[in-house]
């Protein structure tokens, strides 16, 4: 038997759901909050338990914020002039570095290209700008 349950949230809250469950490994709000009912249903510590997915969300958004500043600082040339893929197997093992010196965890290399593709779309403006520039400067100074 299947039974629905309506939540009443602000756009906001509604947001913020996503957001968590999204960085908490969640694949839809469903199985979040399947997972929560099921967790208060057979007596595990709900609190504690909702406490543990919203720190692993914090700490996954954090991640993800510190690993899109270092594409910025060590990798947006090489990202604007070959690609985020060509980029982060250049540049792997020093991001990988770099992510365990700022956040004390390092993702793993799928996540990482999943994160630097999400990059590459995002700055998707600023990387053309980038590109274009490179290569009218390149060319103005090739042919005089």
């Amino acid at each position: 038997m299947r039974k629905h349950i309506y939540l009443i949230l602000t756009k906001e809250e509604n947001d913020l759901l996503d957001d968590i469950v999204r960085s908490a490994g969640f694949s839809t709000r469903t199985e979040y909050i399947a997972a929560a009912v099921k967790t208060t249903l057979y007596g595990l510590n709900t609190g504690e338990w909702i406490e543990k997915i919203r720190k692993l969300a914090t700490d996954k958004n954090r991640a993800e914020t510190v690993f899109f500043a270092l594409l910025t600082e060590l990798a947006f040339p090489a990202i604007a002039m070959k690609g985020s893929k060509i980029a982060l197997e250049a540049l792997i093992e020093e991001l990988k570095s770099e992510m365990y010196n700022r956040t004390g965890i390092v993702p793993e290399t799928s996540e990482l290209e999943l994160l630097a593709g999400e990059y590459e779309t995002l700055y998707r403006p600023e990387l053309l700008a980038y590109r274009t520039e490179t290569r009218t400067r390149t060319y103005l100074e090739e042919n005089p």
